[in-house]
């Protein structure tokens, strides 16, 4: 996984080091609104479509106010990323 500590940033300019296939989690105002696997992303860092555990397709933007940070398979965000 590739994810940086630049995540913890309220407002990053981009999401360029989340991959394809990283398990992630996106919280806004200090709780956790989506958790699965990002599915595809744009070349930017700009838009990432996460996957749920359900199967449910999101696209996020990252004017949209979120935190994306890493997440274990049970959804505890990694702590050094």
């Amino acid at each position: 996984m590739t994810l940086q500590q630049n995540r913890a940033t309220q407002n990053p300019a981009r999401w360029d080091d989340v991959q394809i296939g990283d398990r992630v989690q996106l919280r806004r105002n200090g709780h956790r609104e989506y958790l699965g696997k990002v599915d595809d992303r744009t070349a930017d860092g700009a838009v990432v479509w996460v996957m749920s555990d359900g199967g449910n397709r999101q696209l996020f933007h990252v004017s949209d106010g979120y935190q994306l940070t890493a997440a274990d398979s049970e959804g505890t965000p990694h702590e050094d990323n």
